[in-house]
């Protein structure tokens, strides 16, 4: 149409056909919360990721090329709003960069780091183009443009740091509380960091740790100077140090970019293990309020009876003083109560269905994944396992009890608690609820989870599972999973339950445990009409045929380790139950742990020697035959001294 409003005779017309979508490019890195700006450091990196879509949303390649801009509001009347307009209304604007190739070596295409900038605000934007020079036209607050303000910190980096008695510390301050943990002599100590500036824009340039640091500004007072990381995910650890008095404080410091930083300090309190006496029992199990063997028809001992049986269990035992050598325990008990013993048997009620507070084993022993997420950060006095810590030490232990190993299981840990938690479980793999992982140990900390839990690091167990539960899940009941196991083991309560230990060891003759008669005498609660004991069953051999008995080809063995078992692991004791054909018949119900069978404590008298686990309550057996297994520990295990004879 000409400027007197005539029209062309005949219009001209152009056809074409449009392939292909403009790329698109998103802001990762600071974070977009709403229309707030992201507070930052004054030397802040962008980071971003971007698509070109092929053909369809569903091929998608790199961008060829990428530009960004940086505005500062100031110039436009301190208005967001007038900082956008100006950057969408002015494509050749002297603040965009120039056009840079989106795959360049080191990832620089993917990232900018800014000049050191005034404190203020300033808009952020960036652009991507395709091969054919198409360029993502939208500029949009919630993907490609990002609101920012500089301004002064008072935090640095998230600080995560890790040690397998402490637990996880996390902190963005430089002024951390100390957090604190008694620790035997000569337990070894390391930690592991990793830091992340990412949420704020800045980049970790290092860290840098040292024990005993008197002034924290003096630089020659640390052990390693700032160092930078080497791994993608700033990743580093200290080597372990051992201490035999004193209290020694850890402090790891971690720096970003611009100078902001977090620091985590550990105070240890070495707590001397003199190991004078002999033995102590720890006291672990609930008798509750009107329970004994006559009222309740032999379901559960009253505290007089389970004091007067290990009372007569320990009898042969030199200097063991019932009024001195045994401690009820209840919330708490500090390292030290244990500290003067060379041996310990911790009775407990565990049972894989416990209420929290009812025991207290299960508060110490239970898997604490390294991830805080999942259950909290550690702060102030931390209560440690001292069982752990106590073999480590050189003690020798005996856990014992209702499923004293099925404690370890958090429930917590699980999405959906308790009923998130499948059986057979694989300590290694699933303490988080990993059945649906490849089972691979690439990235510890996600599938090689339960490595340093208590279960499979100081007791060698690799499998668990629970001979009588009502509410039985399927073995494996993810059917396209790495452990394509879906069968189930058949459940009958009566003649499933636990009705003796059959003697396994290949070192000494241990005596067969048979139920007492106060509890399997016809009528009782565990006659052999009756149900028979709940316990524990580990490193069942079942598990490892499940394959080859189903016809199944998923390699449940290779990474259950029970076939061959890892050398740590001898049984002691299997699984006596009425039924003899059913799998679990002669599983393993009891074993030694040799983890620390080869560590002689520094005191008179110290031998090396194993640990050991009972996967039921003696109470419940025979008190003569477990008198004599007891024994067999005591003396030809533990070295401790006999009584002489009257």
């Amino acid at each position: 149409m000409d400027d007197d409003g005539l029209r062309s005779a005949k219009p001209a017309y152009r056809s074409f056909t449009a392939r292909t979508l403009s790329p698109v490019v998103d802001i990762l890195i600071p974070t977009q919360v709403a229309q707030n700006p992201a507070v930052v450091p004054p030397v802040t990196t962008f980071k971003w990721i971007g698509k070109d879509f092929v053909s369809t949303e569903r091929q998608v390649q790199d961008p060829d090329s990428v530009r960004w801009i940086l505005v500062d509001t100031g110039e436009h009347g301190d208005s967001w709003g007038q900082t956008i307009e100006y950057i969408r209304a002015n494509p050749d604007a002297p603040e965009w960069s120039d056009w840079h190739f989106y795959r360049a070596p080191g990832d620089s295409g993917r990232f900018w780091t800014s000049r050191p900038l005034e404190n203020g605000s300033y808009m952020f934007a960036v652009q991507v183009m395709d091969e054919a020079g198409a360029v993502n036209p939208v500029f949009d607050e919630d993907r490609n443009m990002r609101r920012v303000l500089v301004a002064p910190r008072n935090t640095g980096p998230v600080l995560s740091v890790f040690n397998q008695y402490v637990g996880t510390i996390i902190t963005s301050s430089p002024n951390t509380p100390l957090t604190i943990i008694d620790l035997p002599a000569k337990v070894p100590m390391s930690f592991r960091w990793t830091a992340d500036a990412r949420g704020y824009g800045g980049v970790v340039s290092g860290y840098r740790y040292g024990w005993d640091i008197q002034d924290l500004k003096d630089d020659s007072q640390w052990d390693i100077q700032y160092t930078p990381f080497v791994t993608d995910n700033n990743t580093a650890e200290s080597p372990p140090r051992t201490f035999e008095f004193d209290s020694h404080t850890f402090y790891i410091e971690v720096m970003d970019n611009s100078g902001y930083t977090s620091r985590v300090g550990v105070r240890v309190n070495i707590v001397p293990f003199t190991m004078g006496k002999n033995l102590v029992l720890i006291d672990d199990y609930d008798e509750t309020q009107g329970a004994g063997f006559s009222r309740t028809n032999g379901g559960a001992p009253s505290d007089e009876e389970h004091d007067e049986f290990w009372e007569y269990v320990l009898g042969d035992l030199e200097g063991f003083d019932g009024d001195v050598d045994v401690i009820e325990v209840d919330t708490e008990l500090p390292i030290q109560a244990i500290s003067n013993y060379k041996s310990m048997i911790w009775n407990t009620y565990g049972a894989y269905n416990l209420q929290a507070g009812v025991s207290l084993l299960p508060e110490l022993v239970q898997f604490r994944p390294e991830d805080p997420s999942i259950l909290g950060t550690v702060t102030g006095k931390v209560q440690p396992n001292i069982v752990a810590l106590y073999m480590a030490a050189g003690g020798h232990v005996l856990l014992c009890g209702e499923q004293p190993m099925t404690a370890v299981v958090n429930p917590n840990a699980f999405a959906g608690g308790t009923s998130s938690a499948a059986f057979p479980i694989i300590f290694r793999y699933e303490l988080l609820g990993d059945q649906d992982s490849q089972y691979e140990d690439s990235r510890i900390g996600d599938w090689g989870v339960g490595e340093g839990s208590f279960a499979y690091n100081e007791c060698c167990l690799n499998v668990l599972d629970i001979s009588a539960i009502s509410n039985r899940r399927l073995i494996r009941h993810f059917p396209d999973q790495a452990c394509q196991t879906v069968t189930e083991r058949s459940y009958t309560d009566g003649q499933e339950g636990l009705r003796t230990a059959i003697p396994m060891d290949e070192l000494y003759e241990f005596p067969t445990l048979e139920l007492r008669p106060e509890v399997s005498d016809p009528g009782r609660v565990y006659a052999p009409t009756g149900r028979g004991l709940t316990n524990d069953i580990y490193n069942p051999p079942y598990f490892a045929d499940l394959e080859k008995r189903h016809d199944l080809t998923g390699p449940c063995n290779d990474v259950a380790e029970i076939d061959p078992p890892r050398d740590c692991f001898h049984p002691m004791y299997g699984h006596g139950c009425l039924d003899t054909s059913n799998p679990i018949y002669e599983a393993p119900i009891a074993f030694w742990t040799s983890v620390y069978g080869d560590r002689i404590p520094d005191v008179v008298g110290g031998v090396a020697a194993r640990s050991a686990v009972w996967g039921f309550e003696p109470v419940f057996f025979n008190p003569n035959q477990v008198r004599e297994a007891i024994n067999i520990i005591l003396f030809d295990e533990w070295e401790l001294p006999r009584k002489p004879p009257e």
